[in-house]
């Protein structure tokens, strides 16, 4: 008889992610179990458990992959050859679709951050997922700062609190309005007419109230119509609308 093939620590992990995300997708975030994920990566219970205790860390897991993904998605458009407001409009221009790491994404995240699966997750997993999502933010920040040049404001700009009030509002504001999506398209989305995926018009409201937040500092050279329409059509180019 053949001996059991034989895998390093990085690999086995590798694995029951790999298989926990395959069970996910045929079943949800929240009915997936870890007798399940081990029968799919073809490994004992006993392999799972000494890297997973609970599945609440495999969901803690792809959170981080998830929120590492996002920090991915912010320094490609903070590359790109754009204004300061014209890179946090491309932002909110992106498609939905290129922000997530797997379809099921919002469910994870909704699942990920409920006060019940923190605390049944052991400590090493959850401060992973923490640390990703610190630095997503950080990502976003720290580019943005780096972005900026002095002469992009008309008159003297508190930076740090710029990009505070940007970065929160912003936040708010699209979370928010994606929730409104979803019980203003809930038949639609059912029907398969209508899709929270799709990436926002130039039109949209929340695009339109962006834009006024945006231009409500003094930049040299405010968000313009056909400012924004240039971004929509580099993300287009590049395949990120």
């Amino acid at each position: 008889m053949a001996p059991a093939p034989k895998f390093s620590v990085e690999e086995q992990q590798v694995k029951i992610v790999n298989a926990a995300i395959e069970c996910i997708l045929t079943s949800s975030v929240t009915s997936f179990t870890m007798a399940n994920v081990a029968s799919k990566a073809e490994l004992s219970m006993g392999s799972v458990y000494k890297h997973f205790q609970c599945k609440e860390d495999i969901v803690m897991a792809l959170a981080h992959q998830s929120f590492s993904h996002i920090s991915t998605v912010f320094q490609r458009v903070f590359d790109l050859a754009l204004t300061t407001p014209e890179k946090v409009i491309a932002i909110c221009l992106l498609s939905p679709e290129k922000m997530q790491c797997f379809p099921f994404a919002n469910e994870l995240e909704s699942f990920a951050t409920n006060d019940a699966v923190i605390q049944k997750a052991s400590a090493q997993w959850t401060q992973k997922m923490i640390d990703a999502g610190a630095r997503c933010e950080q990502t976003f920040k720290a580019r943005l700062s780096d972005g900026i040049t002095a002469d992009e404001f008309k008159d003297a700009v508190n930076v740090e609190e710029f990009i505070e009030e940007i970065t929160v509002s912003g936040w708010a504001m699209n979370v928010g309005y994606e929730q409104v999506l979803r019980v203003q398209q809930s038949r639609q989305i059912v029907e398969g007419t209508a899709s929270i995926m799709a990436p926002l018009s130039p039109s949209d409201p929340l695009i339109r109230s962006m834009i006024r937040l945006i231009n409500s500092y003094p930049w040299r050279h405010p968000l313009t119509q056909d400012a924004v329409t240039r971004v929509v059509n580099l993300l287009t180019e590049l395949h990120f609308r």
